[in-house]
């Protein structure tokens, strides 16, 4: 396995620079975004922000910084220059059908956002970079499940991509790139992983938001490690924490924004039913998620009482890289009534509102189908999908298919 993997969205990028003057890469620390930004403009001039000399001067200048630089340029970390966005939206302005001129990375900051929404609304695209896929980590094609979905006649013709042993390797180490390629040395892995959760609260944290305090929070994220998976009870978190639930809801809030936390809302459009209040969440990367909830090996994973809701993100999460990847159109959200009637994701996109349940298990009853059917009926969705550990695909009934996991 190459020490450098390839990545699936590096053909993205490149479309959309040939659409628009700038691209953004956003993205937790540590996925790849440099690593992506110079395979994709190898010979561009490289500006990384992170240097101290660099970020001075183009901080106290940024338009003159601009107006030299030779194009295309890539600006790396850019959460470090608030000043560079109003400048960017200057020189873009100069010649706006000029496309592929600039391409740069941000890493854990909502202020980047702001910045990006106040100042190049319309001027750029921008593209999340997660951790890896699963083909991308087994550097295989990607299924062509997710090209199927306003066709699912078509299910019955995917193959089988990965092995369940391999995928639950998947799910005990995470598939934050260098956490990925380092698993087969154990010491190596648990330093890097160890390190990166503390680079996380102490450095970034501390930078974008001084004002936090700190423990407080990093006993919130271990929390949100044992709720992950479960509905989300503000009030609840303010008195095991001792802290105010305006604070909680910052806390989430920051999780998210830093690309540590994923949360889903109930879908309630066209509700006929009472619907749980609460949101949803899950830690998005394995990574974190098993080495807070001390989880080892395989069968540490396997055992654990949360597997169920471990596996059902982590599947939540290959589903959601892959529409992202392919610039689809997408929403998701979780369902659940107050009778306790639940279905794992909701997808709503071009190709419809698709309800999927997730199991681990080889097979499922009947009975656990009936949320979904009835979703279905009530919604007038084109069909629903039950994702678990079988072997092929099959049609459960006239409106639901069963396709493995290790076919998406």
């Amino acid at each position: 396995m190459s020490a450098i993997l390839k990545r699936d969205l590096e053909k993205t990028v490149k479309e959309l620079l040939q659409d628009f003057p700038c691209v953004v890469l956003l993205g937790a620390r540590q996925v790849g975004k440099s690593t992506l930004l110079k395979k994709v403009l190898p010979n561009a001039e490289f500006v990384d922000l992170e240097r101290k000399d660099t970020l001075e001067m183009l901080s106290a200048e940024p338009e003159l910084f601009l107006r030299e630089a030779s194009l295309p340029l890539i600006i790396d970390e850019a959460q470090f220059c608030p000043e560079l966005f109003p400048a960017l939206r200057v020189k873009i302005d100069e010649d706006r059908k000029k496309h592929g001129r600039f391409l740069i990375s941000g890493s854990s900051s909502p202020q980047l956002l702001k910045n990006i929404s106040e100042s190049l609304a319309g001027r750029v695209a921008i593209l999340e970079v997660p951790t890896l896929t699963w083909s991308e980590a087994f550097e295989l094609r990607s299924s062509k499940f997710y090209d199927y979905l306003d066709k699912p006649e078509k299910f019955i013709n995917l193959k089988a991509l990965y092995k369940l042993e391999k995928l639950q390797e998947l799910a005990l180490f995470g598939l934050y790139p260098e956490a990925f390629l380092k698993r087969k040395k154990l010491a190596s892995y648990d330093t890097w992983v160890r390190s990166y959760f503390d680079t996380y609260i102490e450095r970034d944290i501390r930078t974008l938001f001084p004002n936090l305090k700190l423990d407080s929070y990093r006993r919130f994220i271990k929390m949100l490690a044992f709720s992950s998976g479960e509905l989300l009870n503000a009030s609840s978190f303010a008195r095991s924490l001792d802290i105010s639930q305006p604070s909680v809801k910052n806390y989430m809030e920051i999780a998210e924004g830093t690309f540590l936390w994923r949360r889903l809302d109930c879908y309630r459009e066209n509700a006929k039913k009472r619907l749980v209040q609460m949101p949803k969440g899950h830690l998005r990367d394995n990574v974190i998620l098993n080495y807070l909830l001390n989880i080892n090996t395989v069968d540490d994973l396997k055992s654990h009482p949360q597997f169920g809701r471990i596996w059902e993100a982590f599947i939540i999460e290959q589903i959601i890289k892959n529409l992202d990847q392919r610039l689809y159109k997408h929403k998701e959200f979780f369902y659940r009534t107050h009778n306790q009637a639940e279905i794992d994701l909701i997808v709503q996109g071009r190709f419809g509102l698709i309800p999927i349940e997730i199991k681990s298990g080889l097979s499922v009853k009947r009975e656990q189908l009936i949320a979904m059917k009835n979703f279905i009926e009530e919604h007038n969705c084109p069909y629903g999908i039950l994702i678990n550990s079988a072997e092929k695909v099959l049609k459960l009934s006239e409106k639901i298919y069963q396709v493995p996991v290790s076919f998406i």
